[in-house]
């Protein structure tokens, strides 16, 4: 999938690149006159040490369909320091895809593992425009070559230790219509499928490339006109029940299984089901599948316009635990979401909508991971990119959503338990705050979307807080600032946030 056309309404903007990096040590601005500074002892904000709620398996991105791209850009290396490296987001998850184009035909067994993946980046391959129309095998070989160039160095250069894989379609000769988009899998391949992906699996685990997850399915609901194919949940729950699950249990038992993957989370105007309903019904009508290592589902994306129906659309649906997965202990992934509908931006106000949007996922949809779509791109009309990466394949250009993206990556460490928080009403009702503790260690991000200062106590119920607070700030000006470390007065911290912000807070339990 390059893009969720079915959302898009661009209009391109023209935007001068800049980079926000300031790395000054200032202080966070005095509260404003409104806010009125809390009395030592007392706590406005508790983090309830001994509620907890989801793990956190982590924070990553997809390349999938833009591998291409990102593979022939000149500061390839820099982005992916970008996206996972120390002074980037430090993301641990990396989704990518089995591409309909590695067997093309029944006797086609080829993985494409032994490409040469370390061409000279002044070789003319590159120079193509490999979506452009007409370059389609290029645009495959492309695409097949910067996966495996994409993931051996997230896997070698930063231990990325999750690798998901999801799938748009399956081979073509597969599927009832006999093409990579639309139709279905014909139920004689059934099995032939499931050894596909199996082996699929192989061949990425003979370069020492373990997959981590593998979804059959991408947006089982949408008939795409790039790769795609339809499942109803029957379809989807025999599959697994008879194929895929029992192949993967004798050939790959390391290997989890991803299911769900609609394109809202939630349901559309009860015409489409989304994510929630799609996974409910899977669980509720083949519960064998909860007795397999599965993770439930579901992207992120704003209600579509349906034709003929007078109904808004860029409407997020409902955000709300997936209840069946939970009632199995099956985790809850958010592996796709982003922005097709409005205009390209890399504003402090895009980078709070998102920073909102990731605390409702963590915080009421109760899910243990989140995925952005897609990390690195060149569509410079959209938002659904972190990274801009401009065809020249020298420029490139971050975003305030990718800044607000590292408040949570790269402060909330893979295995925290979230925990609950107890927000006193004289805290503004705007601010968002999420908390979550890694043995002795917590992490809360607080988002101010508003325009004036705030302070208040922070404190904590069940533990004892040790030590000084560090706070990173992400504002108009600022990204991942580290300020004056807090100190406790009499088990407190009173912390400052100051107005569109997001600011990160880490300190330790006794």
């Amino acid at each position: 999938m390059k893009t969720f056309k079915l959302l898009c309404g661009i209009a391109v903007s023209t935007c001068l690149f800049w980079s926000c990096n300031d790395s000054s040590n200032s202080l966070l601005p005095e509260p404003s006159p409104e806010v009125t500074t809390r009395a030592a002892g007392s706590s406005e904000v508790l983090l309830q040490w001994n509620t907890e709620k989801q793990t956190i398996d982590g924070f990553g991105v997809a390349q999938a369909g833009w591998t291409d791209y990102l593979y022939a850009h000149r500061k390839r290396n820099e982005v992916m320091n970008l996206l996972f490296g120390n002074d980037g987001l430090h993301l641990n998850i990396l989704r990518g895809e089995v591409y309909p184009h590695y067997w093309e035909n029944e006797t086609d067994k080829d993985f494409n593992m032994n490409e040469d993946i370390d061409m000279s980046l002044d070789d003319p391959f590159f120079d193509i425009d490999f979506s452009a129309d007409g370059n389609e095998a290029a645009e495959a070989i492309a695409q097949r070559k910067g996966q495996l160039w994409i993931t051996k160095q997230a896997k070698e250069t930063y231990n990325v230790n999750k690798l998901v894989f999801s799938t748009w379609s399956a081979p073509a000769y597969m599927k009832d219509n006999g093409s990579t988009s639309n139709g279905h899998l014909s139920t004689s391949y059934y099995q032939a499928y499931a050894d596909y992906l199996s082996a699929f699996c192989n061949a990425y685990k003979s370069a020492g490339l373990n997959p981590y997850a593998i979804s059959p399915a991408n947006e089982p609901e949408y008939a795409a006109s790039w790769n795609s194919c339809l499942w109803s949940y029957k379809q989807l729950g025999t599959f697994l029940v008879n194929n895929l699950i029992p192949t993967f249990s004798e050939q790959q038992p390391d290997v989890k299984i991803i299911f769900g993957e609609n394109a809202q989370w939630n349901k559309v105007w009860y015409v489409y089901q989304g994510s929630k309903t799609f996974t409910n019904n899977v669980l509720n009508n083949y519960p064998a599948v909860a007795k397999y290592p599965v993770i439930a589902a579901g992207h992120g994306y704003p209600n579509p316009k349906i034709p003929g129906l007078p109904l808004p659309d860029d409407v997020m649906p409902t955000i709300e635990p997936f209840d069946k997965a939970e009632a199995n202990n099956i985790p809850v992934w958010l592996t796709e979401i982003s922005d097709a509908v409005q205009s390209y931006t890399t504003s402090m106000s895009d980078g709070l909508k998102w920073a909102k949007l990731f605390h409702k996922y963590l915080s009421d949809a109760n899910v243990a991971a989140i995925i952005w779509w897609a990390g690195a791109l060149p569509d410079h009309g959209t938002n659904e990119g972190l990274i801009y990466i401009a065809k020249d394949r020298v420029s490139y250009e971050t975003s305030k959503r990718y800044e607000v993206f590292g408040n949570f990556t790269r402060y909330i460490p893979a295995g925290s338990k979230r925990v609950t928080i107890e927000k006193g009403g004289s805290v503004n009702s705007n601010i968002l705050i999420s908390g979550y503790k890694n043995n002795k260690e917590f992490t809360a991000v607080a988002i101010n979307p508003t325009s004036n200062a705030a302070t208040f106590n922070l404190g904590l119920s069940g533990a004892t807080i040790s030590g000084n607070l560090k706070a990173y700030v992400t504002d108009e000006t600022r990204k991942w600032v580290a300020q004056e470390d807090i100190v406790p007065v009499n088990g407190v911290y009173t912390v400052n946030l100051p107005a569109n912000s997001v600011v990160t807070f880490t300190g330790t339990a006794e």
